[in-house]
């Protein structure tokens, strides 16, 4: 599979992924670890021209076994018509979620339609897809719940005009595999998907039928991936297994300030950190950030920012 990239913030619709990173990071403040299932509401800060109106959760299970219920996403609407809503799923924040990370099986993707036909041989990475799907007998799956939420909402006095669907590392792959299943499952809704870091979700024939159903959409929609050219997650699942990135992507390059920082997988994967190089290049000419000191408050720390060389992915 070919990937487009682009290394400028500004051949993108910046002032949307901006908007998007900084939800991306609210659904992490959602998730409190003392009390995962609940939605720790008191600590999102909602984006401007939005407000916080719901959150769902998802089943964490080790080989279906020991089930976790935690808090997967938060939705945010804007203030004003037409109504756009922000669906923005966490990242990895607990260990259930490193295993699940961690995954290399696949299995075939399913839609909440059952009515919906799907090409032979379309897989994704089996974590990933159980996080989605998996429900327990007092719980549905994240999948139910998110178009229990859509549904709910096209039947209300603000129904939705546009979605906007964004995730952060493991977020980022729930956030492409609901992308997919919204369009087949209530196709007559516009939505778009911008993520950040996130791994392999499919192989070749599930990046091929995802493209294929933004087509039919608008190519404007069409999902673009942010990738740190020193992140590690974007590397996995690996290409010898079968699996695939969707074809297009926005590159930074950043690293905790020295050479060393390079080789430092948490820091070249943090969501602030993802956020302050974007929120630096936006504020560019050019559109890419380039600090040799950039400090992230959000992690006390600073990190080197270069110009990204597409032979380091």
């Amino acid at each position: 599979m070919t990937i487009q990239y682009v290394t400028s913030i500004n051949d993108t619709d910046k002032k949307k992924m901006l908007l998007l990173i900084d939800a991306s990071l609210q659904a992490y403040c959602a998730f409190n670890q003392d009390d995962p299932e609940k939605c720790q509401q008191q600590k999102i800060v909602s984006p401007a021209g939005f407000h916080f109106v719901d959150y769902w959760t998802g089943v964490d299970s080790l080989f279906s076994r020991d089930k976790h219920i935690e808090c997967y996403g938060v939705i945010f609407r804007s203030n004003v018509a037409p109504f756009t809503y922000i669906f923005a799923f966490r990242g990895t924040s607990s260990t259930w979620d490193v295993l699940d990370d961690l995954g290399a099986e696949s299995k075939d993707f399913v839609a909440h339609d059952s009515q919906v036909s799907i090409p032979a041989n379309v897989t994704v990475e089996s974590g990933f897809f159980d996080v989605y799907s998996e429900s327990t007998k007092n719980t549905p799956s994240m999948q139910s719940q998110l178009f229990q939420l859509i549904d709910k909402y096209q039947a209300s006095d603000k129904q939705i005009a546009q979605i906007y669907i964004t995730g952060h590392s493991l977020g980022s792959s729930l956030s492409t595999l609901f992308t997919l299943d919204l369009a087949l499952s209530r196709p007559n809704i516009n939505a778009s998907n911008i993520n950040f870091a996130s791994p392999r979700v499919g192989n070749d024939k599930f990046v091929a039928f995802y493209e294929s159903q933004e087509a039919q959409q608008n190519a404007n929609t069409r999902t673009l991936r942010v990738q740190n050219t020193y992140d590690k997650v974007p590397c996995v699942p690996p290409n010898l297994l079968g699996y695939e990135h969707t074809s297009y992507a926005c590159l930074i390059a950043f690293y905790k300030d020295s050479w060393i920082g390079k080789l430092n997988l948490l820091d070249c994967h943090s969501s602030n950190n993802y956020s302050a190089v974007l929120n630096d290049a936006a504020k560019s000419e050019l559109g890419v950030c380039v600090c040799e000191d950039l400090f992230v408050p959000a992690n006390g720390y600073a990190v080197t920012s270069v110009v990204p060389q597409e032979s380091t992915i």
